[in-house]
């Protein structure tokens, strides 16, 4: 018999707020956007997906973000979560990262990665 504990994803609304910034000269700032219905089964990139998705039906530019295998391995997909490296979990990259970390009603700052040898360009690396 088998005592598994199935934990059932609950859909959440939240704002996510996304560092903009043209390129490494133009003055960046947060914008914030709000998200209904977000599967907390969803990965963090495939909530990102959802934004762009959005913001392309609203003829706005899409949230640019890195990523390649979206399994963990190539590191590509390296944001700033809430402060954190890949975000609030430890020993992961971002494709990784669930929804299921994060609340009802919560606020997530997105930012990319910020390094002198990464800096940010017109077309990766911004947000």
């Amino acid at each position: 018999m088998s005592n598994n504990i199935k934990v059932e994803d609950k859909n959440i609304n939240i704002k996510v707020k996304v560092w903009r910034q043209r390129d490494a000269q133009s003055q960046g700032a947060f914008e914030t956007y709000e998200l209904q219905n977000i599967s907390q089964g969803s990965s963090f990139l495939e909530m990102l997906d959802i934004l762009n998705e959005r913001l392309v039906r609203e003829h706005k530019e899409p949230v640019v973000f890195d990523h390649d295998c979206r399994e963990g391995i190539c590191g590509m997909c390296s944001l700033y979560i809430n402060g954190h490296p890949h975000g609030p979990d430890t020993g992961i990259t971002t494709c990784q990262l669930h929804m299921r970390r994060f609340n009802d009603g919560d606020t997530i700052t997105v930012e990319p990665w910020r390094s002198a040898g990464f800096p940010i360009s017109n077309s990766k690396g911004r947000c």
